[in-house]
């Protein structure tokens, strides 16, 4: 093919991205004209595959630098596995073991083998200096985001689950009903594409993190991972784990702040989060504002940029986000004293929380952590005086932090949802209506009711089940 791709053949790609796009049959569609045009030819994951240093000998043997298929699988398997070091080492020195046809005798031949594989972006790490000493040395270990893009983006099990093109779909042609079935059909993509350029391609970033405790019993050990996927992905995919649509791009450091003021350690490891994500998303707030060249999953070149869409975390990391205290909403202006009120109050934007955090600064020098902080507080902000998404692009904490289905959605619902309909209805009714369920396949079966149960894996059943079942025969009692 020649190299010097016309521009318009970015309608012809259009015509592969709509064959993926769901669109059933009947349907009125309305294409944003002039959106994700291509470039030229780009890179495929099979290019840079047969392309390193090693791909001459995958030409005779194909599963390089492994002799066989049976010593691909044992070394695949190993890897993979959830044994510790010691335990693979000493797997490989057993005499069984030893008289398999092998290539490796010992863990560090097994991973040096491995190291011989074409790689996915490399961790590297930067040392984190701060303003007040911690207990030990902070370094924050990261790949680089736009590498981890493209390796989204030349994912081969994801090759037909992209959308780049934003759409309005209405169900008839009179356009009087949308229908929304992906983040590029609804009006935040029409809006952000209107304000890229022409031909660009819009990638918009989904962030998710959350501290996890690693050991159990002993240790304290806790890890904080980042990571990072695309909404131009199709959201059933999303959910499948096995297919690695959300990767590792970061692992933040957890300090231990060394301060005659216990309660400004809060203030000091707020801080160190948005220092330590802006480390990591540089690139990518400079690829939302200048764009860059990335291969499309069917070796196209596409101008992309990469606003943030959504972050994805529990409420007390949402709050440090939007840096804003305990007392009040991340996304909105309502405060503790609001909370519960039928009335939906304004949007938290992320302008006035600027001018909030520069008029504070100016008044108070956040040099003088505590007497900043309690200055800071009388704004309901929690003393960050530079969050990572400052100087990103058309990017707003109101608008891309998302509900985390076990604390917004689920926990919701099974402590005030699920008590309201025990309140109402009573607490035998409800378990009378779930001894009687029939059993499906798929599905949890209450055999003994829910009302004594303390906690379920499998809350959205109980959802679903509870609404269709407890809210009909309640409606004649509200009526009433």
């Amino acid at each position: 093919m020649d190299m010097d791709v016309d521009m318009d053949m970015g309608a012809d790609i259009g015509v592969y991205e709509d064959e993926h796009a769901g669109v059933e049959a009947g349907y009125e569609e309305e294409v944003y004209d002039g959106a994700a045009k291509t470039y030229g030819i780009g890179t495929t994951f099979m290019k840079t595959f047969n392309f390193d240093e090693y791909a001459v000998e995958r030409i005779d043997n194909p599963y390089f630098p492994f002799t066989s298929k049976p010593d691909w699988e044992m070394a695949a398997f190993l890897l993979r596995s959830e044994f510790s070091m010691t335990d693979i080492d000493k797997y490989l020195h057993l005499e069984f073991t030893r008289k398999l046809p092998l290539s490796f005798r010992s863990l560090r031949e097994l991973q040096g083998c491995a190291e011989m594989l074409p790689s996915p972006p490399r961790w590297k790490y930067q040392t984190v200096l701060t303003k007040f000493p911690t207990t030990k040395t902070l370094r924050v270990f990261y790949r680089d985001a736009i590498e981890c893009l493209q390796l989204l983006l030349s994912h081969p099990l994801l090759v037909d689950s992209f959308d780049f093109i934003p759409r309005k779909v209405y169900e008839s042609a009179e356009r009087v009903v949308r229908i929304y079935y992906g983040f590029m059909t609804g009006d935040c993509a029409w809006e952000l594409q209107e304000c890229l350029p022409d031909g660009a391609t819009l990638l918009g970033i989904v962030l998710s993190s959350d501290k996890t405790k690693v050991s159990n019993l002993s240790g304290n050990r806790y890890a904080h991972p980042l990571l990072i996927s695309l909404v131009n992905i199709n959201s059933e995919i999303h959910g499948k784990g096995s297919l690695e649509a959300h990767i590792p791009l970061a692992l933040l450091p957890i300090a231990k702040f060394i301060h005659g003021n216990r309660h400004m350690c809060g203030v000091l490891a707020d801080q160190l989060f948005h220092q330590c994500i802006g480390i990591v998303v540089e690139p990518l707030k400079q690829a939302a504002c200048l764009g860059v060249m990335m291969s499309d999953p069917a070796g196209f070149s596409r101008y992309c940029f990469t606003p943030l869409i959504a972050y994805v975390a529990d409420t007390p990391e949402e709050l440090a986000i939007a840096c804003i205290t305990m007392n009040a909403s991340p996304v909105t202006m309502a405060t503790r004293v609001n909370f519960g009120d039928a009335t939906r109050h304004l949007l938290r934007k992320g302008s006035s929380t600027l001018a909030n955090i520069r008029a504070v600064a100016n008044f108070v020098s956040p040099s003088e952590l505590t007497a900043f902080f309690e200055e800071c507080k009388q704004h309901f902000l929690n003393g960050v005086l530079t969050p990572f998404w400052l100087d990103w692009l058309t990017t707003d904490p109101s608008s891309y932090l998302m509900p985390k289905l076990l604390h917004h959605l689920h926990k919701m619902f099974w402590d005030h949802d699920l008590r309201w309909c025990i309140k109402v209805v009573g607490m035998k009714e409800i378990d009378f209506y779930f001894a009687l369920l029939q059993m499906c396949i798929g599905y949890r079966a209450f055999k003994e009711g829910i009302s004594d149960l303390k906690q379920t894996w499998d809350k959205t059943i109980a959802m679903s089940s509870v609404i269709s079942l407890v809210l009909l025969p309640v409606l004649p009692l509200l009526d009433s």
